[in-house]
This record gives structure tokens, C-alpha cells and sequence, in this order.
């Protein structure tokens, strides 16, 4: 009984879902359809008035002839009517049921009507004060009325006749609103009968789709018992959704089969380490996580915990905390020595394992910290680098105002000393130091807040080129050979050519200057890449040793006797501009390699 009042829900509300849609969207259907024909049959009406406006040459004065403009008011009616009605006449016969004619403001009458044979009659007969003509008049604006007028109930589009920015009267056309009715009646016809056979389709599928959901229902509901007492049982085959959902139940009840399993290998594909003990201080699970993280290289399933952590007594504190008292610890971070020795940061968590009230022993969850505090270390280090930055720039600024001072100075001294005097040696020394020392001001400035950028479409491999041009008399100087491999098919890109020379200058010249006495090598490759160029400069030089290798490019930091320690940091202040990057690998005794990579589309802008 439960089942057949279901079906008949069913079809109730299946059949309000399309009835009611149907009558909603055939109301409004209706009515836009009743709005369009109103508003096709006003553009057509406010057409022909415009028609009728338009045939008229002139105003009404300039159609009488000089004697008749003294004429009375009927024979002026009289003549104007003789000179429109044919116009209004030829209008009007070319639209039946159209009623259309003139109306003069001045003379304050009908003038013409058409068609004449029906409307005759009321030529000269003046409209009502409340006639909406009046406002057209009045306002110089077209209108539009529907009710009974002079021609009786009617749709009547009038628009003013303006001559000379006067309103001498108006045009009207109109049509007669039981033909607008009857049409708009018999399209309603056609409608209704489409809604009921709408309907009646609508209600037919309504009571199959019922009874087709019903019959899938009780096939579910006698699965859904069958599985109740064996889940090796399976619901039948249906079709439609409801098959889908006797599929989800299906794979469900195979899921519970395969909890066990299911749960062994979330736990193999987690990144976190996890290890299980019991009550008994045993290992009883341990997944792949754990094992990479701790390093283990040998079965642990079943040994003492304690033996597990022996070289580390804080997580053997934690762990005996938990096992003892029940304590749940969250995110407790140690420094964890692996079976190897290795020494990495962790976060360990433990719990009580329950299976409801029934304590089973703990459950240890450990995470690997190290890239977390890599990440750490890089953010403190920008910190440290913002804050130089910002002190450079102070000290900068503080020291370019004295050096321009001495200089001169300097220069005023040496200018008054004779050419052949000993003593203007020294000034040109002091004047070339001077600069030097502007120079990394600059750069230091520079490295505070860049300064402008002038961005060119350049072609890469010709930038190198010239940069080497510059560098060719210390490369000969240190007998050094030069080899250099240019990709072709590399396309131009949109960098500052200043800044960019200005990196590969101090990269060959670092290069340079670290060659060995004899053999020296420097080899220049560029090549295209995904989204970018590669400029590579590798050198045989003497290297730069692991520990110095992550600060090179920190300001102030040099490895050399001499130098200021920003070429570097500079440097990759520029790249880093054109959304790039600079990366230096390096082997003591054996040589450099410093790889530039800038995208096509850098983002730069000029500062």
C-alpha cells in the first residue's frame, strides 16, 4: 500500500511539475505574443502617419492661394481638403481597415479623413479638449491612444506636423481594435490547443516515468535487504539512474569488504610518517612515509618501541606520555636522528588508538621538516637583505654628497697646478679613487631601488657578441681561449641591452679573473628554451667551494682579495627585475657554471 501511494505521489507531482510550467510559459507566451502585435501594428500605424506628414509640401497657409488665405474658415477647410484628400486617399488604400488624415491646429478641425467614403462627414469637425491630439499639439510630441475616438474604438498613432519648429497640427493613422482583437483571439486558439496536447503528452510520460522509478525502488529495497544479512550479495542490474545508484550501493558494500586493505593503502599514500603500537609497547604498523623519513632499512613490525627510537629520547618521552596517561601531543617539533646518522627536523603528533571505548595503543604521526625550514631560512634571509638594502641606500646617499665635495675640490687643485708640476699626480689619483667609489654607490643604490629601465627588442646573441667586444683585450691578457656556441633560431626579446651587457660583463669578467695561469677556458652558449633564453658561461677556473656557493649573490659577500661584493648581488637584482634568475653551480679545482634565464615576456616596465 506504502508503494502505490509512493506511484501516485509521484505522478501527482510529476504532473504539477509540467502543468504548471506549461500554463506558466503559455500565459506567457500569450501575452508577449498579444505586446509584439500591439507594438507591430503602433510602427505600423506611426509609419503611415509619418507617410502622410511627409506627403504634405509646405504648411496649410502655403496651399491656399492668396485669395483664399482671406477666405472663411469652411472654405479654407473646403480648399485644403480638395488639396490633401487625394494624398490621404492614395495612402489609405494601399492599407485596408487603416483610417488616416490631417488635422490643422490653426483652424482647429479635421481636414481630411480617409477613407473619405466612410469619413467624409467629419471633416471640419473639431476633436474633444481632452483628445490626446491636443497634447501632441501642445508638446510637439508623437502619441499613442486606444479607446473610442471621432472613428469609434480604435488604435490611433498621431505624431505633430512641425514646419518651420511650429506645430501647425498633426497626422494621425488608426485602425480599428476588433481586428486586432479577432487576430489576437484566434492566435490564442492555436496556443490553447497546444498547451492541451502539451498537456496531455506531459501527463502520459509523467505516469510511466512513475511507475518506471517505483518498480526501481522496490528492486533497490529488496537488494538493500538481501544485503543486510550478506555482503557478498549484489542489488540486480537496472537501467537509468537509478542503476547508478544500485552500482554506488554495489561498490559499497564491496568497500566494506576491502576495509582492511582500503585502509592499508591510505596509509601507504600518505606523505606524513605513521607508526602504530600497541598496548604491549609493539609496532604493529608502519607505512612507507615512515620508513623514508626515519631511513630504516630493516623490518620493524613487532619490536619494542623503545628499541625503534633508542637514539631518541624526546620521542620516546612523548610516546610513554601517551601510552601512560593518555596524552594527545600536536605538532611537536625535535631534532630526529635517522638510522643513518642524519640528523633532520621533525613534527611528531601522537594519540590514543581507540576502536570505541576500547583503548588499542598509540598512534604516531611524524612529519619531515626540512624543506619547512629551508623555506624559513630563505624568508629570513630576505629579511636580512631588505634590511641591507634599505642601510646601503642610507649610507649611500650619506657618502655621495662628501665624495662630490672632495672631488671638487681636487679637481679645482690640480687645474691651478702647473702641467710640468710632480705634485697632479696624486690629484688624478685621488679623482680616478673618487670615481671608483662612485661607482659603488651606484651600485649600491642600485641594488636599494633600481633606477629606470630603457627596454629594446634586441636580439640576444648580438648583445653577447659586443659584451665579449669589451672584455676581448683582458681575455688576451690572461691567454685565455674563448669558445662560443649561438643559437639562431633564438627570437628577439624585450630587456633593458644596458643592464643585461651589465650582468654578462661582470659574469665573463669574474670568469676571467678566475682562470687558471695556464689553459684557460671560457665557453658562452646560449639556446632557446620553453618561454625563454638560456645565456650559460662556463669557465675552468678555480671554483668556489659549497660553503660559499649559497651567499654569492648576498651583498657585500666576495671571495675575492679584493671587491666590493655587489656585482654579484647586483646582478641577480637585474635579472631577478626581468622575472628571470641566475643559477651557479660550482666545483673547487674544476670550474663555474653560471646559467642566466630570461622569458620572452618579462613583465618590465619603466620605474
Amino acid at each position: 500500500m506504502r508503494l502505490l501511494s509512493m506511484r501516485y505521489r509521484l505522478i501527482i507531482i510529476l504532473a504539477l511539475a509540467v502543468v504548471v510550467p506549461l500554463i506558466g510559459s503559455g500565459y506567457i507566451l500569450i501575452y508577449s505574443a498579444e505586446k509584439a502585435m500591439n507594438s507591430e501594428k503602433e510602427s505600423k500605424l506611426y509609419g503611415i502617419a509619418r507617410t502622410l506628414d511627409a506627403s504634405m509640401e509646405g504648411d496649410f497657409e502655403s496651399l491656399l492661394s492668396i485669395e483664399a488665405k482671406s477666405a472663411s474658415h469652411d472654405e479654407k477647410v473646403r480648399l485644403l481638403n480638395q488639396r490633401l484628400s487625394g494624398v490621404t486617399e492614395k495612402i489609405v488604400s494601399g492599407n485596408p481597415g487603416v483610417g488616416a488624415g490631417y488635422y490643422s491646429k490653426d483652424l482647429d478641425c479635421i481636414i481630411t479623413y480617409g477613407p473619405g467614403s466612410e469619413y467624409d462627414t467629419t471633416v471640419g469637425q473639431s476633436i474633444s479638449q481632452e483628445h490626446l491630439g491636443r497634447e501632441v499639439m501642445e508638446k510637439g510630441i508623437p502619441l499613442t491612444a486606444s479607446g473610442k475616438m471621432v472613428r469609434g474604438n480604435i488604435l490611433n498613432a498621431m505624431i505633430p506636423i512641425i514646419r518651420n519648429n511650429n506645430v501647425i497640427g498633426y497626422v494621425w493613422a488608426n485602425e480599428m481594435t476588433e481586428s486586432i482583437e479577432r487576430q489576437i483571439n484566434e492566435m490564442e486558439i492555436v496556443m490553447y490547443e497546444g498547451l492541451a496536447i502539451a498537456l496531455v503528452v506531459g501527463l502520459s510520460i509523467s505516469m510511466t516515468l512513475a511507475n518506471r522509478v517505483s518498480n526501481s525502488v522496490n528492486g533497490i529495497i529488496q537488494g538493500l535487504s538481501s544485503l543486510g544479512n550478506d555482503l557478498s550479495q549484489r542489488l540486480p542490474e537496472i537501467n537509468g539512474e537509478f542503476g547508478k545508484i544500485a552500482s554506488a550501493i554495489n561498490g559499497m558494500a564491496q568497500s566494506l569488504m576491502n576495509t582492511r586493505s582500503h585502509t592499508e593503502i591510505i596509509m601507504e599514500s600518505m606523505v606524513d610518517g605513521i607508526i602504530t603500537i600497541d598496548n604491549d609497547e609493539k609496532i604493529t604498523e608502519i607505512n612507507a612515509a615512515a620508513w623514508s623519513i626515519m631511513g630504516l632499512n630493516k623490518d620493524v613490525i613487532g619490536i619494542n618501541y623503545k628499541d625503534l627510537f633508542s637514539g631518541n629520547a624526546k620521542v620516546l618521552d612523548i610516546v610513554l606520555e601517551t601510552l601512560r596517561v593518555g596524552k594527545k601531543i600536536i605538532g611537536y617539533e625535535v631534532e630526529f636522528t635517522r638510522s643513518d646518522g642524519a640528523i633532520i627536523p621533525i613534527s611528531v603528533s601522537t594519540s590514543m588508538l581507540c576502536n570505541n571505548n576500547n583503548v588499542l595503543g598509540v598512534v604516531l604521526v611524524f612529519k619531515d621538516l626540512s624543506e619547512h625550514k629551508a623555506f624559513e631560512d630563505y624568508v629570513r634571509r630576505l629579511d636580512r637583505l631588505a634590511a641591507v638594502g634599505e642601510l646601503a641606500a642610507g649610507v649611500a646617499h650619506e657618502i655621495r654628497n662628501p665624495l662630490s665635495a672632495i672631488s671638487g675640490s681636487v679637481q679645482i687643485l690640480v687645474d691651478e697646478l702647473p702641467k710640468d708640476n710632480s705634485t697632479r699626480i696624486f690629484g688624478n689619483v685621488v679623482l680616478k679613487e673618487v670615481d671608483r667609489l662612485n661607482g659603488v654607490i651606484e651600485d649600491l643604490l642600485y641594488f636599494a631601488k633600481p633606477s629606470k629601465h630603457y627596454v629594446t627588442s634586441i636580439n640576444i646573441n648580438e648583445l653577447v657578441e659586443n659584451s665579449l667586444f669589451l672584455l676581448l683585450p683582458s681575455i688576451k691578457k690572461e691567454i685565455v681561449v674563448l669558445e662560443t656556441h649561438f643559437d639562431q633560431s633564438i627570437e628577439t626579446i624585450s630587456v633593458d641591452a644596458q643592464l643585461i651587457k651589465q650582468v654578462l660583463v661582470n659574469l665573463l669578467l669574474n670568469a676571467t679573473q678566475a682562470m687558471p695561469q695556464e689553459n684557460g677556458k671560457i665557453t658562452v652558449t646560449t639556446q632557446r628554451v620553453i618561454k625563454g633564453i638560456e645565456i650559460i658561461i662556463e669557465d675552468n677556473g678555480k671554483g668556489i667551494d659549497q660553503e660559499s656557493l649559497p651567499r654569492i649573490f648576498d651583498p657585500f659577500f666576495t671571495t675575492k682579495d679584493t671587491g666590493t661584493g655587489l656585482g654579484l648581488a647586483v646582478s641577480n637584482k637585474i635579472i631577478e627585475i626581468h622575472q628571470g634568475y641566475i643559477r651557479a653551480e660550482s666545483i673547487v679545482g674544476i670550474g663555474s657554471t653560471f646559467t642566466l634565464y630570461l622569458p620572452y615576456e618579462s613583465g618590465i616596465k619603466e620605474v
